[in-house]
Formats: C-alpha cells, structure tokens, sequence
C-alpha cells in the first residue's frame, strides 16, 4: 500500500490558533446524524473531472467549508482544486473562480493538506511534476482564493531538495509564523527520506534549520515518509508516517526534531520511534497533540494470515513511549473486514477522539465512508453513531473519508467517492455533534484591552476593560488542544474603566495559547496570546 494514495493530515488544532477557543456544552442532537441544512441531504458530491478527490478539509469561523485535493482527467493529467463551500453545501461564488481555484503548473500536480491562517488566508502543500522533475509545492491563496502575491512567487513556492521525487503530505505553523512541511525527498540511491522543511511566513526557504532548511532522518530501505507534522508547546516538532526496515513491510515512524532542525535523542531511540506491531505494514497518517504534549496517531495495521488491513490508533507520551493505559495495552484496533482505516482525526473539546476513514471490502469494490469517536482513554464512544461508528454510503460503491474537521456543534468530513460509472468525484458531508466547539465572534460586549503581546514566561499581563453594569470579570488562559492552563477571577468591578493585572506562572512553556476574558461567565474577548522565553 502506498502511502502516496493516502491523505497525510497534518493537526487543524495548531493551524487554526486563535481562530477558535475550544468550549464543550452538550447540545441535545444526535451525534453523527447527516445535517439536514448542508444541501438538504448532509452530503454534496461534486463531479469535476474523471478521478476527483478531497484530501483535506477546513472550516473558517464564519462556516465555510474550504477542501483541497486533486482533479485528473482519463488521460492521468491532474489539476490542484481548492472548492469553498457555503454552510448550506452550496459553492461560494466569492471564492476563486465560482467557487474553485485550480492551479496545474506541470502535467501532473497534487494537493494534500490545507490549512486557514489567522489572516483569513489559506496555505496548501502538495507536489508537481514534469516527470522529469518533481517539486514539493506550497501554495498561499488569499481570503478571496486568489494567489497571494506577497507570499512566494506569484504566491506559489516549488521546492526540489532530492534527486527524484519531492512531495509535501502535511504542513503546520509555529508560533512564529514559520512554515513547516513534511513529506519525503528521494536521495541518490533513490530512497524516499522522510523530511521536514521550514519556511518563513513570506515563503522564503529557512536555511537556519536543519541541512539548509531541511530536517531528515536516516533510511536504509526505499519507501519511507512523514504524512503528518506538528510542533509542541515548547516548539519542538514531531513528525510521524511509516519506514521500511526491509522486505516489504512498512513500520510505524515518529520523529522528534528541535527547533533547529536536529534530532531530539531524548525522544524514542535517539530520536526517533520504529515499531511493528504484526510483522506486516503500519503506517500512521495523521497526528493530534493533547495538551500536555503527548500524541495521539491513527493510520492502519495489517494482520496476519489473513492480512486484513485494521483502524490503527495509539498514543505516546512525551518521552516517545506508547502510553499503556490507551486501548489494550496502548493500542486500539477495529475492523474484521479486508479494508479498514483511519485517514485523519480530530480531538473535540471534552477530549474525545474523531477519526475519518473507511471500512469495507477490498478497492474497488464496496466500502464506506467510516466516522469512529473514541473516548479520551481509547474505549469506543458508544453512543456515538452504532456503538461508536457512523458509516455513509454515497453510491454504494467504493468511498473513503480523508479529512476532517469541527466547527461549532458540527463534524465536517471530506474525500471521494465512487460514482455509478466507477469513477472518482469529490465528497463532503457535515453531521451533528452533541458537543459544541466556541467559535469567537467580534462579540465584544465590554471592550478589553490585552497587553502585552507577545510576553515572557511568567510575565504580566495587563488587562483594561469599561463595564456599563456590575459585572464578574473572571480570565482563564487555555492551551491549543482545548485544556484550561489558569482561570483568574478579577472579582465584581462596578461600572466604569477598570483594570486587572495578574502574573503567568513561570510552569507554562513557550508557545500559541488562548487568553479568554469572561463577565459574568459569557466571553466577551477571546485572543491569541504569544509565550516566549
């Protein structure tokens, strides 16, 4: 199974920092119902071409649905498309042309992940190819779904750093702005080498990190990758996809590099984890930190004799050690048919666990669209869906869920379907959540000031408010995973221009966070608030 044919996600909870501020209720609906109000139906199937597919989906803080993925025509030419959707499922016709940017450089281009800046605008990463060279690509498009010109050139970045193919699986931010990808460049012995590579945020390649902007690992064996990436709190980065260690079997991979580039030999085996679970091919595709920095990863396992290819999910603490007490003995499996996995994973703000894949018969024939919900200590959520697993059909063929995101009490998911004449269209369906996440608005009922920002660990914090009637004021600080760090109370203040200052506690590392101000416990100002050494 090759990984090139797989979404590699990357975590929407880094990327979308300050966009939104995780806050859980239990609303009443069903969870993994198909919503109604997203074309009447709860899904939209688009037909562009001859083979199309979502690899990744996000959603802006008004709703709007932005998926990325790739268009190919019966003659294998391939085109990046980036669709915004409506809430209602319809195509946004303020976006790029009607709705879609398309952008096909080379015969042969491939979107894999996207993610929505604070800015409003949205960074893709894929690859193009002549056949003769191959360039990971990332692409910078404005609000509007235009190239952004002051990103890149003409708002595009091409990057060749191997001898042969060069592809881009998954990106992140880091606190900075800079630009991380990860993905695979193959050497001189045309070996895929696992990569991580960091831009500034205009595009511009980061020589300081890394050999010349490139972190890698070492590789004895030709198909190996990182499909997803994120950064900790304290700004180390973590990696993760598969490696070959001989034969054909692929294992799992996760890599833990410093800010500089440079393997981090306190995590795993000097650096890096290597496991096989069942002498066959694992692969992890997808990553989610939780809060105090451990990860949590999905992908598939193969198990012998029957080779079944089976859900893989597993958590590893910070020390890259599987954490025991998740699943059975810090695995969680699912799936007694031939084909079942998990392509992409969310973490909702009560900390349970949304992954998106399939489950089914062998490609091409059926299966489904599989949406699983795990509780935070790796039990199925059972009652979520059918004992904790929704699964759609579109037409009753082959499909697959490949990316995934949440917005407010709503679970958006994306990828492909099979249609009535075996080909590929794209696909997007939108289900209820009993569970809310808080998407800030420019509700500011009471004015705040938040100063300063950025600001030092276990520095001062200065607050300044006018409250028009006696009001609560409490604060509380929450990390990118959703966890409450500090919840200040400022007491009642009586109407008039108040002040409240307050010190961060020297135990909060470095990094992205939160700051919400709350009167009377409803958020009147919610901000990103920059940590530094």
């Amino acid at each position: 199974m090759k990984a090139t044919n797989k979404v590699k996600i990357a975590i929407a909870w880094m990327i979308l920092a300050g966009l939104f501020a995780p806050y859980a209720y239990v609303s009443g609906q069903t969870a993994g119902t198909p919503d109604s109000t997203f074309n009447g139906t709860g899904k939209v199937v688009y037909d562009r071409d001859t083979y199309d597919l979502y690899n990744d989906v996000k959603v802006q803080p008004d709703g709007k649905i932005v998926a990325a993925g790739t268009s190919m025509t019966s003659s294998f030419t391939s085109t990046i498309e980036v669709t915004r959707y409506l809430a209602d499922g319809s195509f946004d016709p303020s976006f790029g042309t009607g709705g879609h940017f398309n952008f096909a450089p080379n015969v042969e281009n491939g979107a894999y992940k996207c993610l929505i800046k604070e800015d409003g605008k949205i960074l893709v990463c894929g690859y193009t190819t002549d056949y003769t060279t191959w360039e990971i690509l990332v692409i910078q498009l404005t609000e509007n779904g235009v190239p952004d010109p002051a990103f890149g050139e003409n708002g595009v970045v091409l990057l060749n750093t191997g001898i042969g193919e060069n592809i881009a699986y998954a990106i992140a931010l880091q606190a900075d702005g800079k630009i991380l990808v990860s993905g695979y460049s193959q050497d001189i012995q045309m070996r895929n080498v696992p990569v991580v590579i960091r831009f500034t945020d205009t595009g511009i390649l980061d020589t300081s990190f890394g050999f010349s902007g490139v972190a890698s690992i070492p590789v004895t064996e030709t198909d190996n990758d990182f499909s997803a990436v994120s950064v900790q709190s304290d700004g180390k980065i973590i990696a993760a996809g598969h490696i070959s260690n001989g034969l054909s079997w692929f294992s799992l991979l996760i890599a833990r590099f410093d800010d500089g580039g440079y393997l981090d030999l306190a995590y795993g085996n000097e650096g890096i984890v290597n496991l096989n679970l069942n002498n066959v091919d694992d692969e992890f595709y997808d990553m989610v930190l939780t809060g105090n920095d451990e990860a949590i990863l999905a992908g598939f396992t193969v198990t012998q004799p029957d080779y079944f290819y089976h859900l893989l999910m597993m958590k590893f603490d910070v020390n890259g050690q599987p954490v025991t007490a998740f699943g059975t003995d810090g695995i969680v499996t699912y799936g007694e048919v031939p084909y079942t996995f998990g392509d992409a994973m969310a973490v909702q703000p009560d900390g349970k666990i949304l992954i998106a894949g399939c489950t089914g018969e062998l490609m091409p024939a059926n299966n489904d669209w599989a949406l699983w919900r795990y509780n935070s200590d790796g039990s199925p959520d059972i009652t979520f869906g059918s004992n904790g697993i929704v699964t759609t059909d579109f037409f009753g063929h082959a499909d697959e869920a490949l990316g995934i995101a949440l917005h407010s009490n709503k679970i958006i998911v994306a990828g492909k379907t099979r249609n009535a004449t075996d080909y590929l269209d794209f696909a997007v369906a939108r289900y209820l959540n009993d569970v809310d996440v808080y998407v800030p608005g420019s509700h500011e009922s009471i004015p705040v000031t938040i100063s300063p920002n950025p600001v030092r660990r276990g520095g001062q914090i200065n607050l300044a408010y006018e409250v028009q009637q006696a009001s609560h004021i409490s604060v509380e600080l929450i990390n990118l995973s959703g966890n409450s760090l500090l919840t200040l109370s400022a007491g009642t203040r009586e109407p008039g221009m108040r002040s409240f200052t307050f010190f961060l506690p020297d135990r909060i590392p470095e990094g992205v966070y939160v700051l919400q101000v709350k009167a009377n416990n409803v958020i009147c100002k919610s901000q990103k608030l920059i940590l530094l050494n």
